[in-house]
């Protein structure tokens, strides 16, 4: 889906099947689009079949009696599909009455456009469901044992198979669909996880929920044993040899995947010679083996709490493509010619021979920067200087300095949390990032020179005039401006915003509101820019062990380089796979974070009937949700539990007020709450209100 769709459709929702002049549409989408772009955008989604234009020159939506084959979603009672092409929701009604499940095939035609809705009816069914369901198995009145899907939530039973083991009554299990009976779905147990609330079990039912892999197909694995542990002679000569070069990596503690090294020399210029030398997976995972089409598959590395669910066999991962000290490597390297002031002279890339020399943590690499002394000690210094002057920068061209936090737990031998905390950002993390973002920045730019060969971009746009209101009026309660009439002034405000409430209470909440009023960043072969970042042309390049895109690229790179076909030459396929990845990658959050939300509600279970302080960052109908301040869990204050009164929200100012004592709550305060209770099958924490 192209980032102007997206942000157009939702417009044309607003007065569903009815028509919108040009001028009208305009002043929606400033700043986002200016007037001819949106004239291009029109067009294509006329020509492509999604809007009609009459012969005055008016749009509407073209959707009524349109079919198309989609998979089943659900989110409580209600299953509705989506329209890739258009990123909208199209309703079906109760999933219990369709008898259909998440994760079903099928054929639907629209049948009603309304404002803000679009309506479906179900032609016919494609492919059953074959996703599993995780819950807890039960025995029914009637003595049948039935399991309701806990991971994700489904408001409907399962009733397992008449022989089904009472054994297995109390247990967690993963659960097949079977087939309808008269009223619920029968499925079958297809593996027992074990006993709730137990750290393995609890880690296996996240692995099921999202459909992770346990291991690796004996195929892939048979592929793997079969490369060869040493680089063959031949391929040696092929390569530029940075063996020699001061090499290192900087990489979190408990990293076996290390992805990128940087070298530094000085040259007799006077100039630094930056080179970023990432993995060469591409040498070792060729297009069409088993290797690769399970990469593919899995689109990313995974990291829960405990574990790392890898994109490669640990064999590529931890040995092969990582960049080990002390070891003759395989390497794909952009190589900068530039001054202590970061100002680039020259750029080289090309397949390259490294050996690093040392392994540094980022802890390591933190205090040689702050003591000035130790190894590499004046390479990491004039490397840290030229992330600064990268980073200055990157600011005045228009990114964005917004920084998201990572809750990380320390576990003693039985798994269970016994420290939390926020992982800091320092030097040394920026010093790698501004880094990464330069390599990553070069590769795309030179990419986009190559007629006629299509390549992935990572692409970030701006938010929608929808959006950006919203936040200006939530903004306003705190008494804080953006400009939100170009997207200069935008990023200008923006970053004016971060300089104004660095230190303040509510610093917090506001960057966090502000980043969720952005789109999400993700893989396309057509090239918007990247908005967050102030850059106009972004791929990723540099973690081809953990992320399947970075591969692509490494392969078209390659071929670019070596003047050989590319392997992607079908825009079409390079589109899915850009799709396909954007859709991996959301995933593997998801798990990351289902994972940490039960280690935080497992560390907050010394914490029942204690007061703790929080922060209001949720305001629906239902109650209030606050952050707890010291474990960064999200518990829920029922609206039922405030004092009594008749409370109503202000959705735009991000409010609720009590009719009549005119108590206000908004996003942002700081509360004071006790702990009630912990609901680990719903992932829940139950609060109460003690002082706002």
């Amino acid at each position: 889906m192209r980032p102007t769709t997206a942000a157009l459709i939702p417009i044309f929702l607003q007065k569903g099947s009815k028509k919108w002049r040009l001028g009208q549409l305009l002043e929606k989408v400033r700043p986002l689009m200016d007037e001819s772009i949106l004239l291009i955008e029109l067009e294509t989604l006329v020509e492509e079949g999604w809007l009609q234009k009459d012969h005055k020159g008016r749009y509407a939506l073209n959707l009524l009696g349109r079919s198309f084959i989609a998979e089943i979603q659900t989110r409580y009672e209600e299953a509705y599909v989506m329209i890739e092409p258009l990123g909208q929701r199209v309703v079906l009604g109760d999933f219990r009455k369709l008898k259909v499940l998440p994760g079903e095939k099928v054929e639907v035609e629209v049948h009603a456009i309304y404002p803000e809705q679009i309506l479906g009816r179900i032609l016919r069914r494609v492919a059953p469901s074959v996703r599993t369901f995780v819950g807890i198995v039960e025995e029914g009145r009637n003595r049948r044992l039935y399991v309701t899907p806990q991971q994700p939530p489904l408001s409907i039973d399962f009733q397992l198979p008449k022989d089904t083991p009472a054994s297995l009554i109390g247990q967690k299990v993963a659960v097949r669909f079977l087939s309808w009976g008269l009223k619920y779905p029968i499925g079958e147990v297809v593996q027992v996880l074990g006993q709730p609330r137990q750290h393995q079990t609890e880690m296996h039912a996240i692995m099921f929920e999202f459909e992770l892999p346990e291991g690796f197909p004996e195929e892939v694995l048979a592929e793997a044993a079969a490369l060869p542990d040493t680089i063959p002679p031949e391929e040696e000569e092929h390569r530029h040899d940075f063996r020699g070069i001061p090499t290192f990596t900087i990489d979190p503690e408990d990293a076996k995947d290390f992805d990128d090294a940087i070298s530094l020399r000085r040259l007799p210029s006077g100039l630094y010679e930056v080179g970023i030398h990432i993995a060469d997976v591409s040498y070792y995972v060729r297009p069409d083996t088993a290797l690769d089409r399970e990469a593919y598959n899995r689109g990313t590395s995974v990291y829960l709490v405990d574990r790392t669910i890898p994109m490669l066999p640990e064999r590529l991962s931890a040995y092969l493509c990582s960049l080990r000290p002390q070891e003759d490597k395989l390497a794909f390297s952009v190589v900068f010619q530039m001054d202590a002031r970061a100002k680039v002279h020259s750029v080289w890339m090309g397949r390259t021979i490294i050996r690093s020399e040392y392994r540094f943590t980022y802890e390591e690499a933190q205090a040689i920067l702050d003591k000035g002394h130790g190894r590499f000690a004046e390479e990491l210094s004039i490397l840290n200087t030229i992330a600064k002057h990268l980073h200055q920068r990157r600011m005045r061209e228009g990114g964005i300095r917004f920084e998201t936090e990572e809750v990380k737990f320390r576990l003693d031998e039985a798994m269970r949390p016994i420290a939390l905390f926020v992982k800091e950002r320092k030097d040394a993390h920026k010093l790698i990032e501004e880094l990464m973002l330069l390599a990553n920045r070069q590769v795309a730019l030179f990419l986009s020179q190559q007629r006629g060969i299509p390549t992935v971009y990572r692409v970030h746009d701006m938010p929608k005039p929808e959006k950006l209101k919203a936040l200006q009026l939530f903004l306003e309660g705190f008494g804080y401006e953006i400009d939100i009439r170009s997207a200069r002034a935008l990023t200008r405000s923006l970053n004016q915003l971060v300089d104004a409430i660095e230190g303040k209470p509510e610093a917090h909440i506001i960057q966090a509101v502000a980043i969720r009023s952005m789109p999400k960043a993700l893989y396309t072969p057509s090239n918007i820019g990247h908005y967050g970042l102030g850059f106009t042309h972004y791929t990723h390049f540099t973690s081809p062990i953990r992320r399947y895109p970075d591969l692509v690229v490494h392969r078209i790179l390659g071929a670019v380089l070596s003047g050989t076909p590319t392997p992607y030459p079908d825009m079409g396929r390079l589109a899915e796979i850009c799709r396909y990845s954007s859709q991996r990658e959301k995933i593997a959050e998801h798990a990351e974070r289902a994972s940490i939300r039960y280690k935080q509600l497992e560390y907050l279970l010394q914490m029942e009937g204690k007061e703790l302080e929080g922060l209001i960052v949720g305001i629906e109908p239902w109650g209030l949700y606050v952050e707890l301040t010291e474990s960064r869990a999200e518990g829920l204050i029922p609206l039922r539990s405030l004092p009594n009164d008749l409370y109503e929200m202000d959705e735009y100012r991000h409010s609720l007020k009590g009719r009549y004592t005119k108590v206000r709550y908004r996003l942002g305060d700081v509360v004071w709450v006790r702990v009630v209770g912990i609901d680990f099958d719903r992932r829940l924490v139950d609060l109460e209100l003690v002082k706002a």
